[in-house]
């Protein structure tokens, strides 16, 4: 399929990778041998088999029984993980070109570059990739294949002192899986939430460097497990190709819930946009609403606030009865300025005293301040 014309990618994907898919399924880089003597290729078939029904993607080697003598298990365990990234780069980068939303298919999407392959690598005694062959492949979509062998070709594997080459099988698979939250209440209303904030982003984008009229902007976004876009594209052919290019920075910021057994999550996100001659400005279908959610929550915020601050009051209150009978011992010292720094400038000496008596300071809101420790996910095994 060919890419789409009068679209926009937005590549954003080095750290997105590292974070986003390395770890997101249980640990499926593996070798024969590993729990004891070689696996027979029926054994290892099974092995594959089961591996693929229960990830979504993943990389396991398979070592011949001379390989499986010179190089060490772990190393090659450490081989597959590092596959991971580089081939998954090729399904993201295939992917954001060939989906398409479609109603009748149980995930939304057609297009999807998703299958399996294996591939021979024959490694020279230096480490090297001597040369790679494709075995089977279970893609339909056949630019699959060769992307995952560049990556393999790219690999240094270890050296070996028999002066031989050997060769290692390597099995790569990828699916889109199933999208499970797609259909909840919770995720239509971070949808509904998001598109139009990047719509509203997207203002600055189309001031001044588009006529007058309504644009229709449709946004395709590949999420990661933490909700975070690590591709997006834009498909709006009436639109200048720069300002698809800012259009797509700006829906790149969509955030969407957190799916920890996730892979790749495709994001479908569309506005309406009004632009008006001369001075009538920018609209996005639905902003209005947003601004009132958006004021309703800070006024629930406020609401907080204040009744953490009535808490104190009626703190300070107590105190200042407490207080009523004491003697006077005379004037005490002024209260230091808690906001006072090195860098305040000296009091000046000539000003005229202000006569009136200071208000009470209000007392300090426990509540605010503090250190804010961003806790991030836990780090699961490496694996696909």
């Amino acid at each position: 399929m060919q890419p789409h014309r009068g679209s926009t990618l937005g590549l954003g994907l080095a750290l997105g990778l590292a974070l986003g898919l390395a770890g997101a399924c249980t640990k499926r880089e593996i070798t024969p041998g590993i729990n004891g003597g070689p696996m027979t290729k029926m054994g290892s078939d099974r092995y594959v088999r089961k591996a693929i029904r229960s990830s979504n993607e993943g990389v396991i080697l398979l070592p011949s029984e001379k390989a499986e003598r010179v190089y060490e298990l772990p190393r090659l365990t450490e081989i597959a993980h590092a596959l991971r990234d580089p081939a998954a780069l090729c399904f993201l980068s295939r992917a954001i070109e060939t989906l398409e939303p479609a109603p009748d298919d149980e995930r939304g999407f057609a297009g999807v570059p998703e299958g399996q392959v294996k591939i021979r690598v024959r490694i020279a005694p230096s480490g090297e990739v001597v040369r790679t062959e494709v075995l089977e492949s279970g893609f339909k979509d056949e630019s699959m294949p060769p992307c995952v062998q560049k990556a393999i070709e790219r690999q240094v594997f270890p050296t070996n002192k028999g002066g031989v080459n050997h060769f290692v099988d390597v099995v790569y698979w990828v699916s889109l899986g199933m999208q499970a939250d797609v259909h909840t209440e919770a995720y239509r209303q971070q949808l509904e939430r998001e598109r139009i904030a990047a719509g509203v982003r997207a203002k600055p984008c189309l001031q001044g460097r588009t006529p007058a009229g309504k644009y229709h902007i449709a946004a395709l976004n590949l999420v990661n497990r933490d909700g975070l876009t690590m591709i997006n594209r834009i498909d709006a052919q009436s639109l200048p190709e720069e300002v698809r290019s800012c259009v797509a920075r700006a829906f790149r910021d969509l955030q969407m819930p957190r799916q920890p057994d996730a892979f790749v999550r495709p994001v479908l996100a569309a506005v309406d946009v009004e632009v008006g001659g001369g001075e009538g400005g920018i609209t996005v279908d639905g902003e209005e609403w947003l601004r009132l959610i958006e004021l309703e929550e800070r006024v629930r915020a406020d609401e907080r606030a204040r009744a953490l601050r009535g808490g104190d009051a009626v703190d300070g209150s107590a105190d200042a009865d407490a207080s009523d009978g004491a003697a006077d011992l005379g004037p005490t010292a002024p209260d230091e300025d808690v906001g006072a720094t090195d860098d305040t400038a000296p009091v000046d000496d000539t000003a005229p005293a202000d006569d009136a008596a200071p208000a009470d300071r209000p007392r300090g809101d426990p509540g605010k301040g503090g250190l804010k420790l961003e806790l991030g996910p836990r780090q699961r095994g490496a694996g696909g």
